[in-house]
C-alpha cells in the first residue's frame, strides 16, 4: 500500500520537502521514491535539476536539512554519528550541523508560560528576563529568579514546535517505507528501525518533565561526588513544555582562554570529565549522550556543573556484557572473542559470520599489538570498525551506535583539556570493578535463575508444541513425507534432544542449588560442616553433570 495515501493531510508539507530536494540537487532522489506524480510536480522540474555548485553533495545535504528545519536538522545531526551507514565525508558535513536557531519572541515565551501554571509571569517569578540567553531548534532559554530570591534557568519549548515535528516524523516513516522498497541501496538497511529509534529519541526530547527526571536522576547518582554538581529542578515550575532550573554559574568548559586566566588544572578538569562519563556508563548503566562542552560549566575552579539531560542512554545487562568482552578483546588481540562479542551486541549473527569477516577482524585487531593503551585511540577504534562493518554491510544497532558516540564524544571533550589524557587507561579500573559485578555469586546467581526458569519454559512449550502439530497433522494441516530410514532418524534425534534438555536441567538445577546455598552462605555467616559439605557435593554434582551434558552433545547420533 502506498504510505502516502495515509498521510494525505500532509500533502503540503511533502511538497516543501520535494521542493528543497529538487532546488538542492537531490530530484533524481524525489523521483526514485516516485514522489513526482502524487505531488504533481512537473517531470521537467525533476529532470532539470540544478548543475551541482561548488560544494559537493554531502555539503548540498546538509544546506538541505537545515532549510527543511529542526527535525531534519536533528535527524543529520543523529546521522553524522553512524560512519558505519553514511560515507566519510557525508558524516563529516553532517557533524557541521548546529542546533542553534534564531529565538522566537520573549512574549510568546511569557504567554505560554502563563498559560501552562494559570498565574502572571510577575506572580511566578520575581524577575524574568524576556530576552533569551540560548536558543536550539527545540526551545530557548531564560534567566529568571524565583519568589525566595533563587536564581534559576527557565527552558521554553517553541510554540507548535510539537506538532510540526509529529507531522516530519509521519513523513519521515513512510520515505523510509518507499526508500526500502524502491531504491536498491536503501533495502540493505533497515530503514525504517532506524527511523523508528530517531523518532522515539526525539519525541523524548520534547517531554520536558522527562528530561527534568533524567536531571533528578543524575543528581542523585552523583550526590555523594564533591567534584560534579547536577543542578536542581523546581517541580512547580515544571510541565511538559517548560522547565525550570537552578541557574549554574561558571565558566564553559569550551572557553580555553577564560579557565587558563582563572587557574583552572586542566589535567585533573579532563579526567574529572572522562570519570563522569565512564562512571555513567560502567557503574549506573545510565549516561548522558550528549556530552559536548557546552553542557559542562566549571564552578569555583573545581566543580563540574552538568545540563541538559534531554539526551540519554540506557544500557541493559546484555550490551553491557558484549561491551566488556569487545573491549577485553581487544585489549588481548583475540579477533574470535571480538567476534562473539560483536555477535552478543547484535551486529552481526553467525550466518554474517564469513571467511572474509573474520579475516578483516583478525587484521584490524593486529592493530592493537604491541601498542600501550595510552597510544590507543576510542575514536581510531571506532572509526576503523565502523569502516570495516561498512565494508561487509552491518549495522550498528541504534543504542549501540549512542553508546560508542558518547565515548568518542567523552575522549574528544578530555583530550581538548589535556591532550595527554590517557582515556582507556582511565577506563580500567571502570572495566575491572563492571567485571568483577559479573562475576559476584549474587549475579552468577541471578544468571543461573535466568536460565533455569528459560530452560524450564522451554521444558513446558516442547509438549504443546509437540501436540499442536500432531493436531494439524491429524486433521490434515500438516503433511510430512519422509521414509522409514529418515523417520528413524527423526526419532532417533528427538530422544537424543530430549536426554540432553533433561540431563540440562538437572545440570541447571545443580547450579541454581549452588549458587542459592552460596548466596545463603554468605547472608547468614553459615558456615558449619553441613553447608560445606553440601557445598562440595552440589559442585560435584555440577562438574559430573558438564561433563555429561558435554559428552551429550558431542555425541553423534
Amino acid at each position: 500500500m502506498w504510505p502516502l495515501v495515509r498521510q494525505a493531510r500532509y500533502l503540503g508539507r511533502y511538497r516543501e520537502i520535494a521542493q528543497v530536494l529538487v532546488h538542492h540537487g537531490f530530484g533524481y532522489l524525489v523521483d526514485q521514491l516516485g514522489l513526482t506524480s502524487l505531488l504533481s510536480l512537473p517531470r521537467r522540474l525533476i529532470m532539470r535539476a540544478p548543475a551541482p555548485p561548488p560544494p559537493g553533495n554531502a555539503a548540498r545535504l546538509r544546506e538541505a536539512l537545515v532549510e527543511l528545519g529542526p527535525t531534519f536538522v536533528k535527524l543529520g545531526q543523529a546521522l553524522s554519528t553512524r560512519p558505519d551507514l553514511l560515507p566519510v565525508d557525508v558524516v563529516t558535513e553532517l557533524s557541521k550541523l548546529q542546533d542553534t536557531v534564531p529565538p522566537f519572541p520573549g512574549e510568546q515565551a511569557v504567554k505560554l508560560i502563563e498559560t501552562a501554571f494559570g498565574q502572571p509571569i510577575n506572580r511566578l517569578f520575581s524577575a524574568f528576563e524576556r530576552e533569551p540567553f540560548a536558543a536550539a531548534s527545540l526551545g530557548q532559554v531564560h534567566a529568571a529568579v524565583l519568589p525566595d530570591g533563587t536564581p534559576v534557568v527557565v527552558k521554553v519549548q517553541r510554540p507548535d514546535i510539537a506538532s510540526r515535528i509529529q507531522t516530519d516524523l509521519a513523513i519521515l516513516a513512510d520515505l523510509a517505507a518507499l526508500a526500502q522498497e524502491r531504491i536498491t541501496v536503501a533495502a540493505q538497511y533497515n530503514l525504517t528501525e532506524i527511523v523508528w529509534e530517531f523518532s522515539a529519541t526525539l519525541r523524548a526530547e520534547l517531554d520536558y518533565v522527562r528530561e527534568g527526571r533524567n536531571a533528578e536522576r543524575f543528581r542523585q547518582m552523583f550526590c555523594a561526588n564533591p567534584h560534579i554538581y547536577i543542578p536542581r529542578v523546581y517541580w512547580e515550575y515544571t510541565d511538559s513544555r517548560v522547565l525550570t532550573t537552578e541557574r549554574i554559574f561558571g565558566i564553559k568548559l569550551n572557553d580555553m582562554p577564560a579557565l587558563r586566566a582563572a587557574g583552572v588544572d586542566l589535567s585533573r578538569l579532563a579526567r574529572a570529565s572522562v570519570d563522569i562519563t565512564l562512571e555513567e556508563i560502567f557503574t549506573h548503566g545510565f549516561f548522558h549522550s550528549d556530552p559536548h562542552p557546552g553542557n559542562f560549566f566549571v564552578i569555583d575552579g573545581a566543580v563540574l556543573g552538568v545540563v541538559d539531560f534531554g539526551q540519554v542512554g540506557i544500557l541493559d545487562q546484555t550490551t553491557m556484557q558484549g561491551l566488556l568482552w569487545m573491549m577485553g578483546s581487544l585489549i588481548n588481540y583475540d579477533s574470535h572473542g571480538l567476534l562473539r562479542a560483536l555477535e552478543r551486541l547484535g551486529v552481526i549473527t553467525r550466518r554474517a559470520a564469513t571467511l572474509a569477516l573474520r579475516r578483516d577482524l583478525e587484521r584490524f585487531v593486529e592493530g592493537f599489538v604491541d601498542r600501550q593503551l595510552g597510544q590507543i585511540s576510542a575514536r581510531e577504534t571506532f572509526d576503523g570498525l565502523t569502516a570495516l562493518l561498512r565494508r561487509h554491510r552491518l549495522i550498528i544497532p541504534g543504542p549501540l551506535a549512542t553508546l560508542l558516540k558518547t565515548i568518542v564524544m567523552m575522549e574528544g571533550l578530555g583530550m581538548q583539556l589535556d591532550p595527554t589524557l590517557d582515556v582507556f587507561s582511565a577506563a580500567r579500573p571502570y572495566i575491572q570493578r563492571a567485571l568483577q559485578e559479573q562475576f559476584t555469586p549474587a549475579a552468577l546467581g541471578a544468571q543461573a535463575l535466568t536460565s533455569g526458569r528459560e530452560l524450564g519454559e522451554l521444558a513446558l512449550e516442547i509438549p504443546e508444541q509437540l501436540n499442536q502439530s500432531l493436531q494439524r497433522l491429524n486433521e490434515g494441516e500438516l503433511r510430512l513425507q519422509t521414509r522409514e530410514l529418515e523417520l528413524r532418524r527423526v526419532a532417533m534425534a528427538l530422544i537424543g534432544a530430549a536426554n540432553r534438555l533433561a540431563l540440562a536441567l538437572v545440570v541447571a538445577a545443580f547450579i541454581l542449588g549452588v549458587a542459592a546455598l552460596v548466596i545463603a552462605m554468605r547472608a547468614f555467616e553459615w558456615y558449619s560442616l553441613l553447608p560445606w559439605t553440601l557445598l562440595f557435593v552440589g559442585i560435584g554434582g555440577v562438574v559430573t553433570g558438564g561433563i555429561l551434558l558435554t559428552l551429550a552433545l558431542l555425541r553423534r547420533e
